[in-house]
């Protein structure tokens, strides 16, 4: 999964980072970080601050290794962190609430469920049900349901049942435990992270 771009002369190995020579090969959607105010100047000449490492919104640059180490090492870990928290901010999360939802509000959310295309979920070891497409994620707590007298494995059954549904299992985590962890552990963001990943 990629979650931002670096530019440099020389190759920087990142996971879930490009890695290019040029601005405009770059993926506009993502964070981009330039390695190099020699780098940065004859890119953007006068219109950069060496005072301001932020050129625009998503734009950041810093000093290259033989520049500047400190600053190098300092500025790469905090682009890394400002991008993997980032992962998920496009994304809206709604709950479910069957227990204090109201009726007609949990109606709607059940009916966008099964109108989804192609959903992909993913059962939590506490039992949450989340449910990806269309920039939605969808939070079902199975324990409730059980709790409630639906059983999960009928709300499992009509969510598989879902035109393109794949249903995530355990072993989805261990291959996206190491971004989870980045992320202050949102499993919620899992079926997002397979569906733009590496993993299928």
């Amino acid at each position: 999964m990629k979650i931002g771009n670096i530019i440099s002369d020389s190759k920087i190995i990142e996971d879930n980072f490009n890695h290019y020579n040029e601005i405009s090969q770059i993926d506009n959607d993502f964070p981009t970080l330039i390695i190099g105010w020699a780098k940065t100047k004859e890119i953007y000449k006068d219109k950069v601050s060496i005072l301001h490492k932020q050129i625009s919104e998503n734009l950041f640059w810093t000093f290259s290794e033989k520049e500047r180490k400190v600053d190098f090492e300092v500025d790469i870990e905090s682009f890394k962190n400002n991008c993997y928290k980032k992962i998920g901010d496009n994304l809206h999360y709604v709950y479910l609430d069957i227990l204090h939802g109201k009726y007609k509000i949990n109606k709607k959310i059940i009916q966008k469920i099964y109108s989804l295309t192609s959903p992909v979920s993913y059962i939590s070891k506490n039992n949450m049900l989340y449910i990806f497409n269309e920039n939605l994620i969808f939070g079902i707590d199975l324990n409730i349901c059980d709790f409630i007298g639906v059983k999960k494995e009928k709300i499992i059954g009509r969510i598989t049942s879902l035109p393109n549904s794949l249903l995530l299992g355990n072993e989805i985590f261990n291959k996206c435990k190491e971004i989870i962890k980045k992320i202050d552990n949102k499993e919620r963001l899992i079926p997002y992270i397979y569906k733009n990943g590496e993993y299928n």
